[in-house]
């Protein structure tokens, strides 16, 4: 009876799966107003969104493309920040799981050609807990590399601070110096930061603005205060240089506090070793006179 229940939640599963895959999403308000200003996709995330689906077969694509809409506004901004197609994540995620899945299935069929074959609802629970392992490991490392990326990204905008206080401090403009100091770095961030202004003078846009729309974009609420202190200076004349100069002292000094509790973290972990063979030891030493103490009873 317990297997013809799991067999009827299947079904009931996979039913109701199609019929969510066939109704299509509806599209964020944040979308949806990003593409009526028709702010364009870059050459390069447009060729390799399209080789990422080219190389594929036209079902995995259909359901990547199904599964896109569905990923999670959080996910989307790990995407952003890995530089990753939505399209291209949505196929690793497909494909995880059906292969977790495979493993299951082929290791029950070794496991019935041998002689001992696994029970047919173990083996349903089993595919299941593997499909949902695979469906959801991406995500787990997805969010590990991006969070790992935020961070060097905060290290960056600290150091562009320092270089925008520095022009700052010579005399030039706000926009010269935001500028002048996006141009000093070769890394990502600063790659991100070149191509925030770049965007504000093509569309006519603040490059403060710009700096608003790239931090909710990748998820870093550092670079909107920066914005509205950017902004105050830019619209009301208010000086900016002690404010930014206090920002950067800020992020840096919560960088040093974030690595000194990771360095932290660290340590209590080396212990954990320790402390298991302690107690190994103490049950080792603790079992026979346990033993002795139950016969005599």
């Amino acid at each position: 009876m317990s297997v013809v229940v799991l067999f009827g939640f299947g079904i009931g599963l996979g039913v109701f799966l199609i019929g969510r895959g066939l109704i299509p999403a509806p599209a964020p308000i944040a979308a949806s107003l990003r593409r009526l200003e028709r702010i364009g996709e870059s050459v390069h995330s447009r060729r390799a969104s399209i080789d990422a689906t080219s190389r594929v077969p036209a079902i995995r694509r259909r359901l990547a493309e199904l599964l896109v809409g569905r990923l999670g506004r959080r996910v989307e901004s790990d995407l952003v920040v890995m530089e990753c197609a939505p399209e291209r994540f949505a196929i690793e995620k497909l494909s995880t799981a059906l292969a977790l899945g495979a493993v299951v299935v082929v290791l029950a069929l070794v496991l019935g050609a041998a002689g001992a074959p696994m029970p047919s609802g173990f083996t349903v629970i089993l595919v299941m807990c593997a499909l949902a392992g695979g469906f959801v490991t991406p995500d787990l490392t997805l969010r590990s590399h991006a969070a790992t990326r935020r961070t060097a990204f905060r290290h960056a905008l600290s150091s562009y601070l320092d270089l925008v206080n520095v022009l700052l401090a010579g005399g030039a403009g706000i926009e010269t110096s935001l500028e002048a100091a996006a141009q000093a770095g070769d890394g990502w961030a600063f790659i991100e930061l070149r191509h925030a202004l770049l965007r504000a003078r093509a569309v006519r846009q603040s490059p403060w603005e710009s700096f608003a729309e790239l931090g909710e974009r990748i998820g870093v609420d550092e670079l909107a205060e920066i914005a509205a202190s950017v902004k105050l200076a830019g619209e009301q004349g208010a000086r900016i240089k002690m404010s930014l100069s206090a920002k950067a002292a800020a992020m840096r000094a919560r960088q040093l506090a974030s690595v000194e509790a990771a360095a932290q973290a660290a340590t209590e972990r080396m212990g954990i070793p320790t402390v298991l063979m302690f107690i190994g030891f103490i049950v080792l030493l603790g079992y026979p006179a346990m033993q002795q103490i139950v016969r005599t009873l």
